[in-house]
């Protein structure tokens, strides 16, 4: 099995496990805590990425250019990105179904809070709810998913490459 696939299935298994992990905490407690489930997210990619590079280049003799350490993280972070946002869509419509719902909620009551109108409130929630849907929300993970992916993978292929002086090898 290629890295990128094996990495990336693993990244997504992790995934997987600390969402269902936030599920099991409730949707208030993951919305509080949404700035740590963030960073575990990226740590999760860049852990994946490290390995799928590091296999890469241990394959090569221990060289690899930034292009091909680039195209490996970034492949990655592809299927990690597409699994996760079927995933997600599947969380959101059949296992959190109130979890659209919540954030929904939870926008209307950080708009009062900030002391918006009603009218506001409403206008904002009704355009909201347009994007709100477990379909969209799955495709807006996804191209957050691939942005995020891109400039990890950007980084990482910069800070792990290592050509090879005599030339690429594979």
């Amino acid at each position: 099995m290629k890295p990128f696939v094996k990495y990336a299935l693993l990244g997504s298994a992790l995934s997987i496990v600390w969402t269902l992990i936030g599920y099991i905490m409730g949707n208030e407690m993951q919305a509080k805590l949404s700035w740590l489930s963030s960073i575990v997210m990226i740590a999760i990619y860049i852990f994946c990425f490290a390995a799928a590079i590091k296999e890469e280049k241990a394959a090569n003799e221990g060289f690899i250019s930034f292009g091909k350490a680039f195209g490996t993280a970034f492949k990655t972070g592809l299927i990690m990105a597409a699994v996760g946002a079927a995933f997600f869509y599947l969380y959101s419509e059949f296992i959190n179904t109130e979890y659209v719902a919540f954030m929904l909620d939870k926008a209307q009551e950080d708009m009062a809070n900030r002391g918006m109108s009603d009218e506001e409130i409403e206008m904002a929630i009704k355009m909201q709810s347009k994007f709100m849907s477990p379909a969209m929300l799955a495709g807006i993970a996804f191209l957050y998913g691939i942005v995020i992916n891109f400039i990890i993978a950007l980084i990482m292929g910069a800070a792990m490459k290592k050509e090879n002086p005599a030339g690429e090898i594979k």
